[in-house]
Parts: C-alpha cells; structure tokens; sequence
C-alpha cells in the first residue's frame, strides 16, 4: 500500500474515532457565562442562559423549582410555560442535549460545570481530604458577575463564603505540609477576596510564622489592624494578637 494512502487511512481513521465520541461541554458560570464544545465557544441565547445557568448552579432540581425561581413574578402557568420554552431553546442550541428530562431537570452527563467543581474542590478540603487538584477550582471569579436576579445574589454569595473557608483550610495543610510558597499564594487569594476578614489573614500570618518570616507576619498584622480600624472601627482579636507575640518569641498558641 502507498504511503500516501496509509496516511488517508490513519486521517480517515481519526476522523471516524472523532465523530463516534460523545461531544463534551462546559459550562462556565464564573467569572462570566460561557459555554463551549469540546474547547470551542458555543452561542447560547440570552434567555436560554437562565436556565442553563440556574441548572449549572443546581446540577438537579424540580419543574417547579425551575419555573418559580426564574420567572418569580409570573403567575404558576405562566411560569411553567416559559420554562418550556426555554427547554425548547436549548435543545437546539446543539446537537446533544444539554438538559436532561425526567422528573426533574438536570444538566446532561456529557456537561461539567465550573461552579460543580469548585462545590467538589472545597467539600473534598473541609472534610479533611487531599488538597491535589482542588487549587484550579478554587482559582476562579464570582459567579456571573454583571447578573441581578435575586437567586444569582444568593448563590454568589454562599460560593464566595464556600471558597473562603475552603482556600483557608488549603493554605493551613499546606503550611502543615511545609509548601510555604504554595500556601502564601493561596492565604493571599483569601485576603484578596475578604481583606477584612480575620480568619484570613490568620491563614496568611500562620504561614509567615511557619516559615520563620516574622517581619512578614507583623507587617500583615499591622496592616489588617490599621485596616480594621479605618473601615469598622474595631481592634482584631485579643487571640490574633496573642498569635504573632508568640512568634516573635518563638512560643506556640493554642487554636481557641
């Protein structure tokens, strides 16, 4: 057989393999909306976005839930029947489906969600578990910025608490780990995120003082102290303060 026709063979072959695979989907809710086959962007329409959004956010969830969420200030019919409409939409945006049917709605299996993994990441810290691999997920932006609806606030604010404790509880097992870069890089992804919150910036102190960073420590207890201050008019507490005394004279605090 001619080369030429081997290499049609093995392209050939290629394409078959290709086509035969499900197509795969992802969906990104945070940081902005965005949806893509198989790496490339696919178009949504506005509406459709909703409930796409809603379920990325839900994974699973009733008609009924579906329909009074989205449209809140509609009557039940009303409700139910732009619901189906918008199922209707989404089932030709692609050729898959996207949304599965059965008692309930549900994203199809072939679709991840950004907002799924970073829940997973952060279940899998805070219950002890190993940190490999969460750290992507829990690098991202907030959900939908730019988006009002009354359950987009709810869940971007109970995401942003979730990945709160779950970045402070990664940097403490790091610090524990003696991967001091590692956690410095995430406590500051904490800080960034809540400059006022003390549990924080403890994170970010702790690390310094593993690492036997004590300026680095005192210089962030003073900033938050001086930031505390300004802002809400407080004092940190008695417990942070402890906390960077005993570094400076090498001593260890108990957690309270």
């Amino acid at each position: 057989m001619a080369v030429h026709e081997v290499s049609q063979d093995l392209r050939s072959g290629a394409q078959e393999t290709e086509a035969a695979r499900p197509a795969r989907y992802a969906l990104r809710l945070l940081g902005g909306f965005a949806l893509e086959r198989d790496g490339r962007s696919v178009v949504v329409p506005q509406g459709a976005r909703r409930l796409l959004a809603y379920l990325g956010v839900r994974q699973r969830c009733a008609r009924s839930e579906a329909a009074g969420t989205l449209w809140p200030a509609s009557h039940e019919d009303r409700a139910r029947a732009n619901l189906r409409t918008m199922l209707w939409r989404l089932h030709r945006v692609t050729p898959e489906p996207l949304v599965e049917e059965d008692d309930g709605l549900a994203l199809a299996a072939d679709v991840t969600s950004d907002v799924a993994a970073l829940s997973t990441a952060a279940a899998v810290l805070l219950a002890g578990g190993s940190p490999v691999g969460t750290v992507p997920a829990l690098a991202t932006g907030e959900l939908l910025p730019g988006w009002y609806d009354d359950w987009v606030l709810t869940e971007r604010e109970r995401l942003r608490q979730t990945r709160l404790y779950a970045l402070e509880a990664l940097a403490e097992r790091l610090t524990a780990q003696g991967r001091f870069s590692e956690a410095v890089q995430v406590a500051l992804t904490a800080v960034h995120l809540e400059p006022l919150r003390e549990s924080a910036t403890r994170a970010l102190i702790a690390v310094h003082l593993a690492e036997s960073n004590i300026n680095e420590a005192v210089r962030r207890f003073e900033l938050f102290r001086a930031d505390l201050g300004r802002e809400l008019g407080v004092a940190p507490t008695p417990w942070l303060e402890r906390l960077v005394q005993a570094g400076r004279s090498g001593a260890a605090v108990p957690y309270p």
